[in-house]
């Protein structure tokens, strides 16, 4: 069969009727235009990319161009041969609309699903399994990072520090005995900054605005047991591994291990900027007010600091250290959990 259409020469503008002749048997195509007659063999042809309602094209080569007249005719027949030739993807949204519609439909809650719940959980694997050096290392380094950003040394006298240090052992839970990487406590200057950090390594940092705050030691404790819930749960390392976590699932799609130190590494100066989740929070929160119980400590002491804190948080400028926003919600948990206690003495 003949299809009609139209050709340029290489390099040229004008336009030339002509029409080719398909060959299957030997796999040609032959094209007349003005009296010559070109014979090109299948592979020495490349045919345009079908794009909505254009004509197709077969670019030859010698560098002319043939475009036929009737939409879809000359694909047809070269497919058969040639499998090679494939739709595109614009020319099967345009022409299969409603499948397109139910594809999309599936994509995004996919994607969706994929967001919320694939990424989170693989970066909870990966903080679980982290190395305990690497761990190591980013705290150190964040320390440091810290130390020569905003944190100033301690002006808390050493007394103190060693007291509090004292009541920092006796609390500590028995859960972290087998534990490389046990909690430490130590202290920082942070004008105006009443709160309390956990680094990746155990380090817990306390500032002295909040040593300042504290009025009874119960209060200190419940806060302590809250940032030793952080490391207990690898709150922090999870944190960081989600925040690359794209990083982290590329890497897992190409089976490559050996980047995923630098990365963890490279990620320490993303704590000034990273929160807790809602349920970080209320996990360490809930690991606190389990140990107070069994350390028969009030939780009236942990509501009251809690109550303390959510004051003043609204006026700190940095949000460095201040990651504790659901305030009512987890003092309603403090409530609920007191009212439990009690019920269960009685």
């Amino acid at each position: 069969m003949n299809i009609a259409g139209e050709y340029t020469y290489n390099k040229k503008a004008l336009k030339h009727s002509a029409f080719i002749e398909l060959d299957n048997d030997k796999h040609q195509i032959i094209l007349h235009v003005n009296d010559e007659v070109k014979t090109y063999s299948y592979q020495d042809i490349r045919l345009s990319e079908p794009l909505g309602s254009l004509p197709d094209s077969i670019y030859f080569s010698d560098g002319g161009c043939f475009i036929c007249e009737k939409e879809q005719k000359l694909r047809n027949k070269l497919v058969l041969k040639k499998s090679k030739l494939h739709f595109g993807v614009i020319h099967f949204l345009e022409r299969y609309k409603m499948a397109s519609l139910y594809l999309l439909a599936c994509i995004i809650p996919m994607v969706y699903l994929f967001f919320q719940f694939f990424l989170p959980s693989m970066a909870s694997v990966i903080a679980k399994e982290t190395p305990v050096q690497i761990q190591k290392d980013l705290g150190q380094e964040t320390l440091v990072l810290l130390d020569k950003s905003v944190l100033e040394p301690s002006k808390l006298p050493l007394k103190k520090q060693r007291e509090l240090k004292a009541l920092f052992d006796r609390i500590t839970p028995k859960e972290f005995n087998h534990y490389q990487l046990k909690p430490q406590l130590i202290f920082r200057d942070y004008p105006k900054q009443a709160n309390a950090l956990t680094l990746t390594d155990g380090t817990i940092i306390i500032t002295d605005e909040l040593v300042n705050l504290i009025e009874n030691e119960n209060e200190l404790v419940s806060v302590l047991l809250h940032e030793m819930g952080h490391h207990y749960h690898h709150h922090i390392m999870n944190s960081l591994v989600n925040s690359s976590s794209l990083k982290f699932f590329s890497m897992w799609i190409l089976r490559k291990s050996s980047g995923i130190e630098e990365i963890l590494l490279n990620s320490g100066n993303q704590l000034m900027a990273l929160n807790y989740s809602r349920d970080m929070e209320l996990e360490a929160d809930q690991f606190a007010i389990e140990h107070m119980l069994k350390q028969e400590r009030p939780l009236e002491m942990m509501e009251s600091i809690f109550i303390k804190l959510a004051n003043i948080s609204p006026e700190m400028n940095s949000k460095l250290l201040s990651t504790h926003p659901l305030w009512k919600e987890r003092l309603n948990m403090i409530n609920a959990s007191k009212t439990n206690n009690e019920s269960e003495k009685h």
